[in-house]
């Protein structure tokens, strides 16, 4: 099989780039091959796999040890996967390709050399649940994230800093629920049903919600949710009583009563009283409802196995 050749047929140029240094993009493809649009880009003119660090990649940055990057692809509420771009990045070093990080300068062509990177051998890649499109917030799905480690030194300040994918889950409390930069109509509905609910325990009940942010073993984004301490029960909220929002609301308490230690029980707080079907689910799945009466007061059903109790 004859070597591999640049597309005038001479010998593959040699690398010249230095760490910082920046040059037009359209520049270095035609110097070392690869394509010109793509966050990734392989070359078939040169052993390099080509990285660009751009806004889409929702999970790029510096961790002091490896640099993440996003893969690519996964539109239309599909998750990414392995093959293509991607696939380049996974088997780089079996492939004898050079994996080189630029960073893409926002409406501009211009692109900086970051350095030259590898797989952390151990644990490549991890996943991360995001929006398929800024556009559509609601379509989530998996997206890659590649763990690489630098060959010859940290990368400059072009990335940002993010926290590393820990080995054991995380649980942090906080006073009061995460602000929203710019909330959807439904999350300022879901917020103003949490504030309603949180005045009146605290004026008849005397307590108070805690807000906990979660982060599960090998995850890069934190959950949140939200436990009544003088009940030991863990609350979701669900501003609309479509079933889909409450199907993804019981499966919200599911997933993080885990973290909890006592396991606590479980509620959804509602928008206003569930019908007899929804009522009916609640008891199913063990969880209790809880919706406004009016503007001060809240009622609630009981699940069965608290009911049995009384």
């Amino acid at each position: 099989m004859p070597a591999t050749t640049s597309r005038h047929g001479d010998e593959p140029p040699a690398w010249h780039l230095t760490l910082g240094e920046t040059i037009d993009r359209a520049e270095l493809h035609h110097r070392y091959g690869g394509r010109i649009h793509q966050r990734i880009s392989p070359s078939r003119s040169t052993q390099n796999v080509f990285l660009f660090t751009t806004p889409a990649g929702l999970f790029d940055g510096w961790t002091g040890e490896h640099v993440h990057f996003t893969g690519e692809g996964g539109s239309a509420g599909t998750d990414q996967v392995l093959t293509h771009g991607n696939g380049a990045v996974l088997h780089h070093h079996t492939e004898g390709r050079t994996l080189r990080l630029f960073h893409q300068r926002p409406d501009t062509t211009a692109v900086t050399y970051l350095g030259h990177l590898h797989l952390d051998s151990d644990r490549p890649y991890l996943w991360a649940d995001a929006p398929c499109d800024p556009r559509r917030p609601l379509e989530i799905a998996r997206r890659l994230v590649f763990r690489l480690r630098p060959v010859v030194s940290p990368p400059p300040a072009f990335l940002p800093v993010t926290l590393p994918a820990g080995s054991m889950p995380q649980v942090r409390t906080e006073s009061a629920p995460p602000l929203l930069l710019d909330p959807s109509p439904a999350q300022r509905a879901e917020a103003n049903l949490l504030a309603a609910y949180t005045f009146y325990l605290r004026a008849e009940h005397a307590t108070d919600l805690v807000h906990y942010r979660v982060r599960p073993a090998g995850a890069l984004t934190e959950l949140f949710t939200h436990h009544d301490t003088a009940r030991n029960e863990l609350v979701a909220v669900s501003p609309t009583l479509a079933r889909t929002a409450i199907w993804a609301a019981l499966g919200e308490l599911q997933d993080l009563a885990r973290f909890i230690a006592p396991r606590p029980d479980r509620a959804l707080l509602l928008p206003s009283e569930p019908n007899d079907d929804l009522a009916e689910l609640l008891q199913h799945t063990d969880a209790a409802g809880i919706w406004p009466v009016d503007r001060y007061s809240f009622a609630r059903t009981q699940p069965p196995s608290r009911a049995e109790e009384h």
